[in-house]
């Protein structure tokens, strides 16, 4: 049995013929022996000999002695024949006996139960109470596979390593190669720290490495990296031998080498450069770790190795039924990380994961989502998968892998609302455990995914601002953005935030630059010393930023209303070189920012308007309408672009919200660009939906059709059917614009604006200058009746008038005058605050209020004075109607101190009296006669054109009225012979005259007073005063008076009395 020839088969069949005779030195012998050769003719593990061997030692276990018991282990161990029944008696047996054994035998012993994965508690811990007061004799071989039995065996017993550790940092220059990289490798597996001992293999191994394997090699630098232990050194040697040695690796140790350098972070380019180059042609010889390992170790080691990835994933699919779980779930996360596309791969990993999930842990479940999410592999059934697998298992989650989870599903774009309820759940009262980076990636899902999670924001906000030293710059930004995306009101949070970025914003990148101001801007927090910051950052940093972190920094600093001048400049000089590199939205958005900031930049927009007509396919509805309305509002002409996208939208109109829609039509009327086919467009699209838009949208709505001039009649009734029962949602600018639309349009809307006038009393509080000045402006431009409205504006503005500008003061005074409004105290507000402003009127502002003033009626003659003395100097800025305009107050308040005046602006219209209506060129026919009443002997420029001025007069005189008939019927009775309509050779129409005698009788209606009042308006007082120069005696017949006369008696008693005046003036 101990000859040469000896094999398993000729020592089995010899305990088959005899065994039944063997004591226990033969049997063990017989084990011993059978496994010495087991490298000889075939496989003993599944012989029904060795089988029988086993039962034979187990019956007889009794009566072995100690060496014999860690041989007969050792031998079965190393055999790899399954005895489970004789393990268990031998365990059973050796801890009684324990004080016989000798050093080799207890680690054999250890070594045997760990080998052959039988799990024998109580005899470890005998073997580990035993060991430690022995360790000075044992050999290092022994403290060597000691230690490696408990590791591999997963026993803790921290007083045996702690010994062994002792007693082997003395000694390891005895110890060869295996037991030096056997006891590292069992140090790091169980855990155990041991510094000053593998300090000393570290130093040791470097000199002795080329007696080491390449599995020795392979499991030191494991051991090194598994343990975290500094020694570079080390890793430098292993990095120097491996490579000309790899031929000499197996499958195994390969992938333990670059897994061991990759998680010690190392960088070893020839070595990894070499395994890349072995690996490719022995595949076949890997096992699912080894695969999943080696792919594992160059995606986290960051290197570039195609060849080889290619040839793992054409490797794996075919053998996916041999991994398990944690090996499926590390080679998607591998080739994810690397960024190599595998769609085959990936696609036959979502095929053979879903009916495995039962046995994935949560790491690999989360691990596994992770990767399809970041490769952008759309997996739906594997995702609804893990969606229903991961629920019930919560409990099981670490923070990393609940954070992780939602990221996946949150970046795979995946709606699993039990699974996120799930995870909002679970997270709240774990969060403590959670580090940075996992508060903000849970934050992020959460806000990228849209999910409504109130409590589990309330806590993440709660625990992040005493927490905030351990956050990186990107987890920073990323819950910064988280929130404002969220739209989660968590103050406390972003002024924790907003105290600790200026600090470290050097260590931000511009991602994390751009995403924290756009946080702040988006959730509308003020942090001014926060933007300062970043606004004194960024302009040295562009270079590094990206066409997105551009347009996101301006967007951020335009929607917070930031100042910082030196940012926008620099950010225009660097982007129009770089449009090519923008998208869409990047244009889009940067336009808009230097729009919306009131940044004058016009090479970029230049440069914006030549790049964006040929790329219009590529914007969404949001990104055209942001385009033209920041164009419109940025006063820049372009009119290519604006032709390109209004030939561009109407076809997608479908796609645009309501908001897109408002903007747009909004941006072209604002541009003033006549584009009637998409205004056209726009009108037939808004009616059906009018109940998706918001008051503002229907307010821009209306004022652009408005302001473009557009008859669109089924858009206004439309809008103004809509309207009214939603004024409570309008704030008071839409409320006005809403109002001047209907108005500027002339569109009759008498419900809309009867809604408007009772809801704007209430609420003028609440109105700027300009709201009030355009609400006034337009019910008089409507010609509505609204008393009380004008009387509540009438009350508010006086004390307001420092805010008004120019044209809202003016416009406010024209307003009242236009409807006829008694205002006393608002105009004599407006008289007292205009004079020493008039140097910021424009021409029309100057043409409006004294055209209000003398409308009105009011006397003021310090404005008066002012605005004549002002207006000579700049009459080459008035247009032909403000010129007749101004022409007609002034002669209409009977200003007479100089006929200068009248002669410029009559020599300035002269040449522009056919493009004046006939109503502007009969006030120039009034000012005409009132220049040669006053200044007869004085030339009048406009001499030649009278006939003109005076047919355009005559035809703006009212038809009669029944009123005037009645009164020239009455005048009959009382015999008051007369001519009924007489025109004067001035012009001037008369109700009813005695032209010889120079007698008129005028029949004053309401048209002549200020509105609800007895007061006469302007025009009405200036034609009696004309009348009066003419030589004409004139008896007045208010309708007021008339009107509550009792019957042709009355009326013709009342009519004797008036007609006294003129006996009167005949004996004068």
């Amino acid at each position: 049995m101990t000859g040469r020839g000896a094999t398993p088969e000729t020592i089995l069949s010899l305990f088959a013929a005899r065994g039944d005779k063997f004591d226990a030195r033969n049997l063990s012998t017989t084990a011993h022996r059978v496994a010495k050769f087991r490298g000889r003719n075939r496989d003993v593990r599944r012989d029904r000999r060795a089988m029988a061997l086993a039962d034979t030692c187990q019956r007889c276990i009794h009566k072995f002695h100690p060496q014999q018991l860690a041989n007969t282990a050792w031998a079965f161990a190393t055999a790899r024949i399954e005895a489970p029944r004789l393990f268990v008696a031998i365990a059973g047996a050796v801890p009684s006996r324990l004080g016989e054994f000798d050093p080799q035998a207890l680690a054999n012993t250890a070594w045997a139960f760990a080998t052959a994965r039988i799990e024998a508690p109580q005899l470890f811990v005998a073997i580990a109470g035993a060991v430690p007061s022995r360790l000075g004799e044992f050999k290092p071989q022994e403290l060597a596979n000691t230690a490696w039995a408990f590791a591999t065996a997963g026993i803790k017993a921290p007083k045996l390593f702690t010994a062994i550790a002792g007693a082997a940092s003395s000694r390891l220059g005895e110890f060869n190669p295996q037991d030096l990289a056997n006891t590292a490798w069992a140090f790091a597996t169980a855990g155990i720290e041991a510094p000053q001992l593998l300090a000393a293999i570290a130093g040791m191994v470097p000199s002795r490495l080329r007696e080491f394997n390449p599995q020795n090699l392979a499991n030191t630098a494991w051991a090194f990296a598994t343990a975290g232990i500094d020694a570079p050194r080390l890793f430098v040697a292993i990095t120097g031998a491996a490579p000309s040695r790899l031929g000499e690796f197996n499958s195994q140790a390969l992938a333990t080498t670059a897994w061991a350098f990759a998680t010690a972070g190392i960088e070893a380019p020839q070595l990894f450069a070499a395994i890349a180059g072995a690996v490719p042609s022995r595949l076949g010889e890997f096992d699912p770790q080894a695969l999943a390992n080696t792919s594992w170790a160059f995606a986290t080691a960051r290197i570039e190795a195609p060849q080889l990835f290619v040839a793992i994933a054409g490797a794996v699919p075919s053998r996916l039924g041999e991994f398990k779980p944690q090996e499926l779930a590390n080679t998607a996360w591998v080739f994810a990380t690397a960024g190599i596309k595998a769609p085959k791969l990936f696609t036959a990993i979502a095929g053979a994961a879903p009916s495995r999930l039962g046995e994935f842990n949560p790491q690999d479940l989360a691990n596994t989502a992770w990767a399809f999410a970041t490769a952008g592999i759309e997996a739906p059934q594997l995702f609804a998968a893990i969606a229903g697998t991961v629920p019930s298992r919560l409990c099981e989650f670490n923070p990393q892998n609940l954070a992780n989870t939602a990221w996946a599903f949150a970046t795979a774009g995946i709606e699993a609302p039990h699974l996120y309820a799930g995870i909002a759940g679970a997270a709240p009262s774990r969060l403590e455990e959670f580090n940075p980076q996992e508060l903000a990636n849970t934050a992020w899902a959460f806000a990228t995914a849209g999910i409504e999670a109130p409590q589990l924001f309330a806590a993440i906000a709660g625990a992040v601002p005493s927490r905030l030293r351990e956050f990186n710059p990107q987890n920073l930004a990323n819950m910064a953005w988280a929130f404002a995306t969220a739209g989660i009101k968590a103050p406390k949070l972003f002024v924790a935030i907003a105290g600790a970025a200026p600090s470290r914003l050097g260590e931000f990148n511009p991602q994390a630059l751009a995403n924290t101001a756009w946080a702040f801007a988006t959730a509308g927090i003020e942090a001014p010393q926060l933007f300062a910051a970043i606004a004194g950052t960024v302009p040295s940093r562009l270079r590094e930023f990206n066409p997105q972190n551009l347009a996101n920094t301006a967007w951020a600093f335009a929607t917070a209303g930031i100042d910082a001048p030196r940012l926008f400049v620099a950010i225009a000089g660097a982007a129009p070189s770089r449009l090519g590199e923008f998208n869409s939205q990047a244009l889009a958005n940067t336009a808009w920012a230097f729009a919306t900031a009131g940044m004058e930049a016009p090479q970029l927009f230049a440069a914006i308007a030549g790049a964006v007509p040929s790329r219009l396919g590529e914007f969404d509805p949001q990104a055209l309408a942001n385009t033209s309305w920041a164009f419109a509002t940025a006063r820049i002409e372009a009119p290519q672009l604006f032709v390109a996208i209004a030939g561009a939208v109407p076809s997608r109109l479908g796609e645009f919200k309501p908001q897109e829609l408002a903007n747009t039509a909004w941006a072209f009327a604002t541009a003033r660009i006549e584009a009637p086919q998409l205004f056209v467009a726009i009108a037939g699209a808004v009616p059906s939906r009018l109940g998706e838009f918001n008051p503002r949208q229907l307010a821009n709505t209306a004022w652009a059709f408005a302001t473009a001039r557009i008859e669109a009649p089924q858009l206004f009734v439309a809008i103004a059917g809509a309207v009214p029962s939603r004024l409570g949602e309008f704030n008071p600018r839409q409320l006005a614009n809403t109002a001047w639309a209907f108005a500027k349009a002339r569109i009759k809307a008498p419900q809309l604006f009867a809604a408007i006038s009772r809801a704007v009393p209430s609420r003028l509080g609440e109105f700027n200058p300009q709201d009030l000045a355009n609400t006034a402006w337009a019910f008089a431009t409507a010609g509505i009746e609204a008393p009380q409205l004008f009387a509540a504006i009438a009350g508010a503005a006086p004390s307001r008038l420092g805010e008004f500008n120019p044209q809202e003061l003016a416009n406010t005074a024209w307003a009242f005058a236009m409807a006829s409004i008694e205002a006393p105290q608002l105009f004599a507000a407006i008289a007292g605050a205009a004079p020493s402003r008039l140097g910021e009127f424009n021409a029309q502002d100057l043409a409006n209020t004294v055209w209000a003033f003398a409308k009105s009626g009011i006397e003021a003659p310090q404005l008066l004075a002012a605005i004549a003395g002002t207006v000579p100097s700049r009459l080459g800025e008035f247009n032909p109607q403000e010129l007749a305009n101004a022409a007609w107050a002034f002669a209409c308040v009977d200003w007479n101190n100089d006929p200068g005046i009248f002669a410029e602006i009559a020599f300035l219209v002269v040449a522009d009296l056919d493009t004046l209506d006939d109503h502007l060129l009969s006030q120039l026919h009034l000012a005409s006669v009132h220049f040669n009443l006053e200044w007869p002997d004085r030339s009048w420029p406009l001499s030649n054109h009278q006939q003109m001025l005076l047919a355009a007069h005559q035809c703006q005189d009212p038809t009669p009225s029944q009123f005037q008939r009645n009164v020239a019927t009455a005048l009959d009775r009382v015999g008051w012979t007369h001519v009924f309509e007489h025109v004067t050779e001035e012009g001037l129409s008369l109700d009813m005259a005695q032209p010889d005698a120079k007698r008129a009788v005028e029949v004053d209606g309401p048209s002549h007073y200020l509105e609800r009042t007895r007061i006469e308006n302007g025009p009405t007082r200036f034609k009696s005063r004309l009348l009066r120069r003419l030589g004409w005696d004139v008896a007045h017949i208010p309708f007021f008076e008339w009107g509550a006369l009792d019957g042709e008696r009355e009326q013709d008693s009342y009519l004797r009395a008036r007609l006294q005046i003129f006996a009167r003036t005949t004996r004068a």
